[in-house]
């Protein structure tokens, strides 16, 4: 039997429409369609366009169905946090602004400031503490005089929107384009738990942290489990033939339907989520939260089938992109070569230091930030590179120690994922320096994932951990064994002290 969905996955950076086939118990993906997801500027703020975002979705649909396909459904993950405010007939409010606006400097500060201290909004959510969360986006967007008069985000009033009044719906970006699609509004749980604003236990709206903020209950929708039919999508060939295609609504975050897609094995797994941001952590029935998870900011986000994800975020390949923007005659094949001549640890960033969210020149503020720590400046390009994948590495090393200590069981091996999967030089440092074994692919895990939530959905497959034996069946494993390195209880010294007030 040959069962045949759209995966549609939707990342910081760009988006991918996906066919993807499962004949017996073989799962196959072809990509139908690309594009950029590109930020634009509205109004001084950085937004999605979400307009653009849906016009590609439309093109990529009708290509599938113009090549003769039929699906069987419909899926979309994207990134979290981020959301879209409907009027009470379903029109946008305002723009999608983006989580790299600067809206929310110093938002998160004074909120926990002015309300109630890290531990209690910790011990409520479970989520990792991070300036752009929609807690965050909402306090500034609701609450002005929470913005720093210093910050990139006054300027020069302190009002909130005249139309703030009309809003009637809250949906994240998953299903707002979920519902461009069907006319159904539909609030899925995976991606709404990213927000900071979700009992991890309840699996509810926090009322305590929505009355902090002053936003209203009835915005938000009640939390729904990934994984089933929440409408339709109607269209036609190319011969005119009319279609009417079931929408799913799958673990939307696209994390989620990452960790869904990676044929994790046993409990001693770690995942690596590599794209524009490394996501790091273990897949566990209950959240994690307690002194030790909260002085390591480790969240704890929804995942399929009642599971949770528990993780941190890092900066991941977001460095080298931006990099790369700055050198287009190098590919970043070309990139990982120049990094892999030059000494390692030479050089040592905390990725995840506030300047690097989004810099005007990544180059400028790499040697700015070794300058800043006394280090000098780096003398080259590989040199720079080299330090980002030295310095990711490190990084990924200490949250895996984390995760260790937080674990009821031990740790044994990464299994890296995504986009990043395919850098061998990254995935070989993350080896050594972590000195754990590293398992790489499937590259495409979110899309994969997708499809997996779909076929659940409409009963092709019984449950995820019947897909993740198809997805070992279906994709070939790369494995990376851990070598001896010089110079790296030194590194990790100085790394540590770079790092500690992260």
């Amino acid at each position: 039997m040959t069962t045949q969905v759209i995966a549609i996955d939707i990342g910081a950076s760009s988006g991918r429409i996906m066919v993807a086939t499962l004949d017996g118990k073989r799962l196959s993906l072809q990509e139908v369609h690309r594009f950029p997801n590109r930020l634009c500027h509205r109004n001084n703020q950085v937004c999605w366009d979400t307009d653009a975002l849906l016009a590609e979705i439309y093109l990529g649909i009708q290509h599938v169905l113009d090549a003769g396909i039929t699906p069987a459904c419909i899926g979309i993950d994207t990134w979290g946090v981020d959301f879209v405010l409907l009027d009470k007939e379903g029109h946008r409010l305002g723009q999608a602004v983006s989580y790299r606006d600067s809206r929310t400097d110093g938002v998160m500060d004074a909120f926990l400031a002015e309300h109630q201290n890290k531990a209690e909004v910790y011990t409520e959510t479970g989520i990792q503490f991070l300036p752009f969360n929609t807690l965050y986006q909402l306090a500034a967007l609701l609450n002005p005089d929470l913005l720093p008069l210093e910050s990139a985000s006054y300027r020069g009033t302190r009002t909130a929107p005249e139309w703030l009044g009309e809003v009637a719906t809250l949906l994240f970006i998953p299903d707002y384009l979920n519902f461009r699609l069907t006319g159904v509004k539909h609030c899925e749980y995976t991606n709404a738990s990213t927000s900071q604003l979700l009992g991890s236990n309840s699996r509810q709206w926090s009322s305590a942290l929505l009355d902090k903020i002053g936003a209203p209950s009835h915005w938000f929708l009640p939390p729904q489990q990934p994984n089933q039919i929440i409408g339709h999508y109607q269209t036609q060939d190319k011969e005119r033939q009319s279609h009417q295609i079931p929408v799913a609504s799958i673990a939307s975050h696209d994390t989620a339907s990452a960790v869904v897609g990676t044929p994790l094995s046993e409990t001693g797994a770690v995942y690596l989520c590599s794209g524009t941001w490394s996501l790091m952590g273990l897949e566990r029935a209950a959240p994690i939260i307690n002194a030790l998870s909260l002085n390591a900011n480790i969240t704890n986000e929804g995942g399929s089938e009642g599971l949770y994800r528990v993780l941190k975020n890092i900066m991941g390949m977001w460095l080298i992109q931006r990099l790369q923007q700055q050198y287009p005659a190098y590919s970043f094949s070309d990139l990982a070569a120049l990094a892999k001549q030059a000494p390692a640890f030479a050089y040592l960033i905390n990725p995840d230091d506030k300047r690097f969210l989004h810099p005007n020149n990544m180059e400028q503020s790499i040697i700015d930030y070794c300058l800043d720590t006394g280090q000098g400046a780096p003398g080259s390009l590989g040199q720079i590179v080299r330090c980002i994948y030295d310095s990711l590495a490190l990084r990924y090393r200490q949250v895996f120690l984390e995760l260790q200590h937080l674990s009821d069981s031990p740790l044994s091996h990464i299994h890296i994922v995504g986009g990043g999967a395919q850098n061998h030089f990254l995935n070989q440092l993350c080896a050594d320096i972590c000195e754990v074994p590293v398992c790489a692919n499937p590259t495409e895990a979110s899309a994969i994932g997708n499809a997996l939530g779909q076929l659940v959905a409409i009963g092709r497959i019984a449950n995820i951990s019947e897909g993740r034996c198809i997805v070992r069946q279906s994709f070939e494993l790369t494995q990376y064994s851990p070598n001896a390195i010089a110079g790296l209880k030194p590194a990790i010294t100085c790394f540590e002290q770079l790092t500690q007030t992260q």
